[in-house]
């Protein structure tokens, strides 16, 4: 039902202004801090669960509601639980600044509940330098909640949630609020592969790293070195194996095994649905280059092409880079210039090979480079603006990764138990 405002007399007519339906996450935290005002801790718990548990829409206000969780937790002095939810805190934090908050909030429910501040501050030393020198996590020992309802929701909300990259990072999100860090790293992963958004493929290379690695790793040392990884691969800047900038996999020891290609990746998709999810891959495929097909018709099996390899989990799939290749620059199939474009996409998506890095993708372009020369190929104009957009737009997402800032970690011991 929506909510009106008064009717209003204006220029003589009367207006009646919408003010639109009400936003039911807002309700809900508004019935939440009513209850916390009023001192009751597990109604206002209940009421910030619900948020999480009914809200898949809206999973940006998840963190925030398992925040709160934390604080009524320690409110109302059940220490054992606070310290348990805080521990998914750390993990879910969406950005830096939230995983920073996340270890405060943590450190101070452990030093509440032992009444001392030495367990705080072996966790504090832990996330100011990582296990070097032979430090653990405390938070290893004080595990995750146990929430069965929570669980039973998010089993829902992955099962409904598609298999394009959006939905990938909702399953994330479902994996970090349920206790599982290393299953979330491999949605984000799972995400990485499936975004096909040129003009937005830094959001993936940040979660994938900032969220996911840092989650798994329950630090965010290194964070900076990770990244590096993910813009060149292992080959480093120069892009040459065997030399001084090679970079080392920073997913190597976190990341589960990567399904096969054309398999649905982690989406969960049915048997019945894959099969026809093939056959229709196959049929666009076929058509798509087909220099027998009107040029319309293979323009729409391009497209459909596009839409199955993101289902299917398929990008990369062995021969798929040189198949896209072919068809960009016309070589045994011409295609009108003006319609090169999907093709040279198809290519770039195809490039990142499935790795966890865009190596590929530079690797790629510069293999394009050498062959037009190889072949004394001067690309028509059209052709040249697609592809020279293509690589302008990759390089300027790539700079964006580069300037990402990693803050200095500065994470002070306390000198006193918290209070709450």
């Amino acid at each position: 039902m929506k909510r009106f405002a008064p009717i209003l007399i204006f220029c003589g007519m009367a207006v009646s202004l919408v003010w639109g339906d009400p936003n039911p996450v807002d309700d809900l935290y508004q019935q939440a801090q009513a209850a916390a005002k009023a001192g009751k801790w597990d109604d206002a718990i209940q009421f910030y669960e619900r948020v999480l548990t009914e809200h898949p829409e809206d999973p940006g206000r998840w963190f925030d509601a398992q925040m709160n969780i934390t604080q009524m937790l320690a409110r109302k002095g059940d220490w054992d639980g606070a310290a348990r939810a805080a521990h998914l805190c750390l993990d879910a934090a969406p950005n830096l600044p939230a995983f920073d908050g996340a270890v405060g909030l943590t450190a101070a429910i452990l030093s509440a509940q032992d009444k001392n501040v030495d367990r705080a501050n072996q966790f504090l030393a832990f996330e100011q330098s990582g296990p070097a020198g032979g430090k653990t996590n405390p938070m290893d020992a004080v595990g995750y909640p146990s929430l069965p309802n929570r669980e039973a929701a998010f089993a829902a909300f992955r099962q409904q949630a598609g298999e394009d990259a959006s939905a990938s990072r909702l399953r994330a999100y479902t994996c970090l609020l349920t206790g599982k860090p290393h299953d979330a790293l491999a949605q984000f992963s799972d995400a990485f592969r499936r975004n096909t958004n040129p003009y937005d493929f830094t959001n993936g290379g940040v979660e994938l790293v900032v969220v996911g690695l840092r989650a798994a790793r329950g630090h965010r040392v290194g964070l900076d070195q990770a990244m590096q990884f993910v813009i060149y691969g292992p080959n480093g800047p120069d892009g040459k194996p065997g030399a001084a900038d090679d970079l080392p996999d920073p997913f190597a020891q976190e990341m589960p095994a990567t399904p096969p290609p054309g398999q649905g990746g982690l989406a969960g998709t049915d048997p019945a649905s894959l099969a026809a999810l093939r056959k229709v891959h196959d049929a666009a495929r076929l058509y798509a280059g087909d220099p027998l097909t009107p040029i319309d018709m293979r323009r729409t099996a391009l497209g459909a092409l596009e839409r199955t390899n993101i289902a299917l989990d398929n990008w990369g799939a062995p021969g798929q880079k040189e198949w896209y290749f072919r068809l960009a620059f016309g070589l045994g199939c011409p295609l009108p210039d003006e319609y090169t474009g999907g093709y040279l996409s198809g290519l770039y998506y195809a490039a990142r090979d499935r790795d966890n890095n865009y190596g590929g993708v530079a690797a790629t372009w510069n293999e394009v480079a050498a062959d037009c020369a190889a072949h004394n190929i001067r690309l028509p104009q059209p052709q040249q603006n697609s592809l020279e957009g293509i690589r302008s737009q990759f390089t300027k997402n790539m700079a964006i990764l580069a300037g990402i800032q990693f803050p200095k970690i500065n994470f002070q011991p306390l000198k006193a138990p918290a209070t709450f």
